[in-house]
């Protein structure tokens, strides 16, 4: 009899008292399971506040993605927030310009007339390391703007969501 993916290889995640969904349920940045998109339980692990993000990206977009975040306000904590993420490990150089050009392109425009004064589209190009293989990551934010206040970022992060989801849509595959 043939067995379903999710009945053999079973995924999970625990979510923390701030959103954060992790193999422990920690309250911070924590290590999580590593779930393709193609499993049958992919967005019951992926936080809420940021599945139609890596929607847009993983699949919409065709890329791989490493990291996801919806944004955490752990201030009642003492210590300064997360903000809203999806990260992407390019198959190769190519797909790697690609993904950077139209998340460019995408955070001007959005940058030019955003939904929010508090939020902006931002990129961050760095590495990851995997023992000795290093690969290069291309992160799209969406960022508190300097002089605005977390209160307003949050208060205002879904909106930009729907708007940089929109802004992904209307552009082809990536790959």
């Amino acid at each position: 009899m043939m067995q379903h993916i999710g009945q053999r290889a079973p995924i999970s995640q625990k979510r923390s008292v701030f959103g954060n969904m992790n193999n422990d349920g920690a309250p911070y940045p924590a290590s999580s399971c590593l779930a393709s998109r193609f499993h049958p339980d992919f967005l019951a692990v992926v936080e809420p506040g940021v599945r139609d993000f890596l929607v847009a990206i993983a699949v919409d977009h065709n890329l791989v993605t490493y990291t996801s975040c919806e944004g955490h306000d752990y201030r009642p904590d003492g210590r300064l927030p997360d903000e809203r993420h999806v990260g992407v490990i390019p198959r190769n150089g190519e797909e790697g310009e690609r993904a950077i050009a139209v998340f460019e392109q995408v955070g001007r425009s959005i940058n030019a007339a955003p939904a929010s004064p508090a939020v902006e589209v931002a990129l961050m190009l760095n590495r990851v390391h995997d023992g000795e293989a290093v690969y290069p990551t291309i992160d799209l934010y969406l960022s508190k703007q300097p002089n605005a206040g977390w209160d307003d970022y949050f208060a205002d992060i879904e909106l930009m969501t729907t708007q940089l989801v929109q802004a992904l849509e209307r552009h082809p595959p990536i790959a």
